[in-house]
């Protein structure tokens, strides 16, 4: 479940989404003035740096945990980006930078992480129960699946009960190294960790006993 904390400023709003928190430190390190885990009060400082400093920041949040809303329109201060990724991250889960729709329903901002690891409690999204479980992956991929990818456009990602995520809309796969891998405008990912041919899925799920089917509320689906 989402848990949303507001902090307020004289030009921006940040919302800040503790659930999707996977504690990168991307914030912390790009603007310590704003953003300061070891401050004392309010972590987030929203009038410590310029309006268009912090929406930068936040606009590149790898899990979209973060949003920058300009206090004068009550929009958000990020625009989709020009070509859709999904990135492995090593021993992690997928950064996904994209317009999307997440279980039929539209991701309020342009990034995500999804999990790969099998034990995430907010399935499909990450909550760093990757590292609780010791998941390893190195992020490369052997057999590339490339499709064509057609013209730009909103991607669709659909957690299926008991199986992979399947992604359709066209989209630059990028190694744990940031290489592109292929472009594509399908794929069936794995999330339940076991399959041969990460990030593919492989069928593995079904010989694991995958039951990982969770909406994105983190909760079981029938």
């Amino acid at each position: 479940m989402s848990r949303i904390h507001r902090y307020d400023g004289a030009e921006v709003v940040v919302e800040f989404d503790l659930a999707r928190c996977i504690h990168t430190g991307d914030c912390s390190r790009d603007l310590p003035e704003v953003f300061n885990t070891k401050r004392s009060g309010r972590w987030v400082q929203p009038d410590g740096a310029p309006a268009a400093q912090i929406a930068h920041v936040c606009a590149d949040c790898p899990t979209g945990a973060l949003r920058c809303i300009d206090k004068a329109s009550g929009q958000a201060m990020d625009s989709p980006p020009k070509y859709n990724t999904i990135q492995i991250i090593a021993d992690g889960p997928l950064y996904v930078h994209a317009k999307m729709r997440v279980n039929g329903k539209p991701e309020p901002g342009y990034r995500a992480a999804f999990c790969r690891c099998g034990t995430s409690r907010l399935m499909p999204y990450c909550d760093n129960s990757h590292r609780e479980c010791n998941f390893r992956d190195d992020g490369k991929v052997t057999v590339p699946l490339p499709s064509p990818a057609g013209s730009q456009g909103p991607l669709s990602i659909n957690a299926t009960p008991g199986g992979p995520l399947m992604i359709e809309g066209p989209f630059t796969l990028l190694d744990a190294a940031g290489q592109v891998v292929c472009e594509s405008s399908k794929a069936a990912l794995c999330r339940c960790a076991a399959s041969k041919m990460k990030p593919y899925c492989d069928g593995s799920h079904t010989a694991i006993g995958f039951n990982q089917s969770q909406d994105i509320n983190g909760t079981k689906q029938a």
